[in-house]
Formats: structure tokens, sequence, C-alpha cells
């Protein structure tokens, strides 16, 4: 701890003395002339703040995009590294709309960046852009640790609105995925955090995402609630997309509580608004919607004619995304019709998409639908076997949703708890102040008494939580590497056996990686001991950033590391041996001296059920390391299994 901080508690005992003196005296100081109206960067930080708070909601042609963007660079102060990665991170967002192999690029230069710079508003932005790019080329595995590590560069510098748009990102990926009882905490902080921040628009439009979630776990209540007050702010500011969503979403609702009057009501207004608007998508999007209550209405030649509508308006655009229920909707009709065999095969091509997709509500649709259709031609164990696959998937169903359900209860459990109890802490604190309020007025001559009762409780906390402190630095001092930061062999030994433990106790994987320095002797040789002193440090401070929030890194002695990595196994441990290669090789040191670079080599080991302890799991990382030494450094290689 800084010597400062250590001395704070003193500073307060003593304040209240203090006050008064410096009351007079900032009395007589006059008041400070006001700051230059501007600055070199003012118009810059107007505008950025401006987009940032607008993103592309207005969804302006990509001409007006860049227009937006060129405007923005223009006003860019030159030499400028902070209003720079600004910039480039909102051109991440915006620039790259069909192109994600350069998002993905720019997204990484714009970290590696940020994070040269210690910039944690930077480092948030590109960890969403990568997770927007990661995205659009379908790596669905690598889309939730880019919003995790996004999130924490957000909670790490304090900034609300960042933090909430990563959890809105994150939760809406989460509702996508299926997660409801994840995704519905995630979008509420995130409009809490909106509202609080004065981002009226930002927490209004987070109604129709929340309510997505509750329809898709079943709880259809709820997501009447919200997309009514959703409908209600999208027609008021006449946000057309947003009030075509909510129709839409409404009108799914209403199918799922068999109100098949009802969306074909919302359909209709649905209709109206995007024909008026002329949108040659959503006008497909909604005959494709409006097919399905007319099936259940058994009016088959005008489903029929309508997803054969759709499917022409889809492809004019080019989207091949809906063929998946262009073919069941068609099948569906087509059944009806009695054609069952020209049904089976739109079934099929429906079939491959949303098996792929792993869409279960839909499957389980279709599993039924081809079944009838089987059994009409007499293909009764097709049928057989159909039915039984969408009895399985209904109770899946049926089961995740109850599941959510009751996780979700639990957390609002938990909320409400928590509220209580933080409102019996603030009743019994206002009583607490009302007595003594009462005990002052009615016992003025024990004022004084008061006063150095006061003063020598503030003395005695004052030693408490200064001896506190040196008991914490203590335990820093104990379990902390002084030299890099990170933890010292015996701290992260312990925390290794604690990680093993917890690993054979819940099932779960682990891994082990040794990283040692490459020629760091001759670092040492070369350059002295303090550079390489500040090479290790550096480097350290790059591989922690490096890791998840829940890796641990240690300094187990001269320039080698030890990194655990829980709940992780060996094919999964490959890519992060590779970041931190990356990340050191990246690494620059050319303050220290010019020309210096460092690379490392990693022996990787996983948890067997035959290790006795850490030691054994070292102990196998450590001969895969010497093996990459031997191999010719800079490196990975894998301890034997």
């Amino acid at each position: 701890m800084h010597p400062s901080r250590a001395r704070l508690p003193w500073l307060l005992a003593v304040l209240p003395c203090l006050q008064l003196g410096f009351a007079c005296a900032f009395a007589a100081i006059p008041a400070q002339a006001p700051a230059a109206a501007s600055s070199p960067g003012a118009a810059f930080d107007a505008k950025y703040m401006e987009l940032r708070g607008t993103g592309l909601s207005t969804q302006p042609s990509p001409a007006q995009v860049m227009a937006r963007l060129d405007e923005l660079a223009r006003l860019r102060p030159a030499g400028d590294s902070v209003r720079d990665l600004r910039y480039r991170a909102i051109y991440c967002d915006w620039a790259f709309d069909e192109n994600p192999g350069a998002q993905l690029a720019w997204a990484d230069d714009g970290l590696a960046r940020s994070r040269a710079a210690h910039d944690g508003e930077g480092e948030a932005n590109f960890h969403y852009c990568r997770a927007a790019a990661l995205e659009t080329t379908g790596a669905q595995d690598q889309i939730l640790p880019e919003y995790e590590a996004g999130i924490a560069a957000a909670r790490r510098i304090g900034d609300d609105r960042l933090l909430a748009d990563g959890l809105s990102l994150r939760g809406g990926l989460h509702s996508l995925l299926g997660d409801q009882a994840r995704a519905i905490p995630d979008l509420v902080a995130a409009q809490h955090l909106y509202r609080r921040g004065g981002f009226k628009a930002d927490a209004e439009a987070l109604l129709l995402d929340i309510a997505i979630s509750y329809r898709r776990m079943g709880d259809n209540a709820k997501a009447r609630d919200y997309l009514q007050q959703n409908e209600i702010y999208a027609s008021a500011l006449g946000d057309y997309d947003q009030l075509v969503a909510n129709l839409l979403q409404q009108g799914y609702l209403a199918e799922d509580e068999d109100r098949i009057d009802d969306a074909l009501a919302l359909y209709r207004r649905t209709m109206v608004l995007a024909r008026e608007r002329g949108n040659d998508y959503d006008i497909a999007s909604v005959q494709l919607a409006m097919a399905w209550p007319w099936i259940l209405r058994k009016d088959y030649a005008r489903a029929l004619a309508l997803v054969d509508a759709a499917r022409a308006g889809f492809d004019a655009l080019g989207d091949r995304t809906n063929d998946d229920m262009l073919a069941l909707r068609r099948g569906q009709a087509h059944a009806g019709l009695g054609r069952h065999v020209l049904s089976l095969s739109e079934y099929a091509l429906a079939a491959t998409a949303l098996e792929r997709s792993d869409n279960r509500r839909y499957l389980a649709l279709l599993h039924r639908a081809r079944a009838r259709s089987e059994q009409a031609l007499g293909r009764d164990a097709q049928a057989f076997a159909d039915l039984e696959r969408y009895i399985d998937i209904r109770e899946s169903i049926t089961s995740a949703e109850r599941s959510q359900q009751a996780q979700m209860l639990r957390y609002q459990f938990d909320n409400d708890r928590e509220l209580l109890e933080n409102e019996r802490v603030a009743r019994e604190q206002g009583l607490r102040d009302r007595q003594l309020q009462a005990l002052l007025q009615a016992r003025r001559w024990q004022w004084t008494a008061i006063a150095l009762a006061c003063v020598l409780l503030l003395l005695l906390g004052a030693l408490v939580v200064r001896q506190l402190v040196r008991m914490r630095r203590l335990h820093e001092i104990a379990t902390t590497d002084p030299l890099t930061g990170v933890a010292n062999r015996r701290s992260i030994e312990h925390l290794g056996a604690k990680a093993i433990a917890g690993a054979r106790a819940a099932g779960q994987p682990l891994c082990a990686l040794i990283l040692d320095l490459d020629h760091f002797k001759s670092v040492n040789d070369t350059h002295g001991h303090p550079c390489g002193d500040k090479v290790l440090a550096r480097m350290a401070h790059a591989c922690r950033d490096a890791l998840r929030h829940f890796d641990l890194l240690g300094r187990t002695g001269g320039e080698e590391f030890l990194v655990l990595l829980p709940d992780t196994r060996m094919d999964q441990a490959w890519p992060i041996a590779r970041r931190l290669c990356a990340t050191v090789a990246a690494i620059d040191f050319d303050d220290l001296a010019h020309g210096l670079r460092i690379t490392v080599s990693i022996g990787m080991a996983e948890l067997r059920s035959a290790d006795a302890s850490l030691h054994d799991l070292v102990a196998r990382a450590d001969a895969a390391l010497y093996q990459a030494k031997g191999n010719g450094r800079n490196r990975i290689e894998v301890g034997d299994a």
C-alpha cells in the first residue's frame, strides 16, 4: 500500500477539527476563473459521445456510415493515442458489415494497442468488437469469453455504460443459446445501469430483449408485460424497427397461447407497417410468420401461397437464413393438401438446417409433422420413430423451461431478500439516528463527554485500521512475488493444491503450463539485472492480462512461471498457451534495450487420476518444458498422457 493511504485513517480522525478552519480559509479565496471553453479534443469528445450514444439505431446507409467515421477522423487530434483508440473502436463496430475477417484483425490490433496503453475502455470495446466478428463467422464457443473479458475490463475502470453494453450483449447471447436463467439477470442488470446513467433509449430497447427471453423460457405473462411496455415506448418514439420486431414477438406469443385470431391481427398490423416503409425483408418475414396461423386454421392453400411469396422475397434479397422455416411451412402446407410425398421432401430440407442449429422447438414441430405424413403413406415404423423423437424433444424443452424458471425464482428470491435486508438495515440505521438526535437534544450537558468518547473511538478505530492494513500488507508480502506482482511459489502451490482438490471433487479437468523465458540469462548478461527484472515484471503483467479471470499464475523461481487452468481440457488449453506465446512475443521492450525481444517455451500437462499431487502434474509439465527447450525453444510441448 502507498504510504499516503496508510496515513488516511489518522487524517480522518482529525478531519472534524480541521473542517472549520479550512472553511474560513477558503472563504477568503476568490473564485477560480472558468476553464477554457474548449480544448483541441473537445469537439472530438462531443462527437464521439454522440455516436457512442446513438450507435447505428437509425440504420444509416454505408455511405452515411463512412461519412460519420470520416467526420470523427477529422476531429481526432494528431498524436492523441487515447482518442485514436476511441476512433478505432467505433470504426471496428461500424465499418466491417460484411468482412468479419478484416474486422477480427482490426479488433486484435486495437486490443493490443489498448493493452499497451493500459486503456481499459479500449480493451472492453475491442473485446466486444471481436465477439461481433466471431459471431459472424459462427465461432460460437469463442464469443462468450470475449464478452466476459470486455465486461471485466469495464468493471475494472468503473464505466457503467460500457458495463451495461457488455451485459446486454452477453445476455443476448445467453438467450440465443437457450440459457434464459442467465440471460434475464444480465439484461435486467444492463437495463438498470442504462436507466441510472440516463440512457433511456437503451434501457427501453432492452424491454424487447427481456420479453423475448421470458417467452423462450415459457413465462408468457412476464413476456406479455414487457412487450406491452416496449410497444408503448416504440410507438411514442416512432421507432419502426423496434415496433416491427415487437409486433412479431407478440404474434409468436399469441401463437404459443393458441390465440390464432390475435396472432393474425398482429401480423396484419406488422404488414401494414412493412408495406408503408417499403421494407422487402420485413414483408417477407411477416408473410412467413402468417403462414402458421393459416395452417392451424387448415387454410393450407393460403398458407402455401404466403410461404411461396416469402420465399420469392427472400430470394430476391439473396437471403438464405430462413430456408429451414420456409421448407418446414411448405411441408406442413403440402401435407394439409394431402401431398405427403412432396411434404416429406420439404421436411428433409428443413431437417438438415434445424438439426445443425439445434432449434429444439422447431425440431419438435418437424418430427410431429413428418410423423403424420409418414403415417398417411403407411410408413408406420418411420412415423413411430419420429413421434418418439418428438416426445423426447418436448420433454427436454419442458424440463429446460422448468429448470430455468426455477433458477429465475431463486435469483428473484435472493434479490428480494437482499432488498428486504437493505431496507431493514436502513430502518435500523434511521431509528438509531433518531435516538441519537433525541439523546443529544435532551442531554446537551453530555456533549463534552461524548466528544471525548468519539475521539477515543476514532483513535482506536484508526489503530485497528492501521493494524489491519499492516496485516493485509504482511499477507501480500507472504503470498506475492515482489518483483512481478503475481503469486509466489508458496502461494501458487497452495492455490494449485486447492484447484486439484476442487477439480477432482467436481469431476472437472485441469491443465498446468510451465513457462520459461528463452535465453533469459543472456538478457541479464548483456543488459544487466535491472533490465532483466523489468522484463520479468512486464512479461508477468502481460501474461496475467492474457489469461482468463479464473486462471492462476505464479512465479516459481527465476524466469519460470506456473499457470493453472481450472475446468480446462488439453484441447482448450492449447489456444491459451498459443495466446501466451504470442502475447510475450508482442511485448515492446525498446524502451529498455533497442531490438530486445523475448519468447517463451511452454510445457503443458493435464491432470490425471494417477497424479498423487500437484508435484506429479507439474513434473510432467516440466518434462514437456525441457522437451520444448531441447526442440529449439519458442514452442509448446505436451507432457506424456
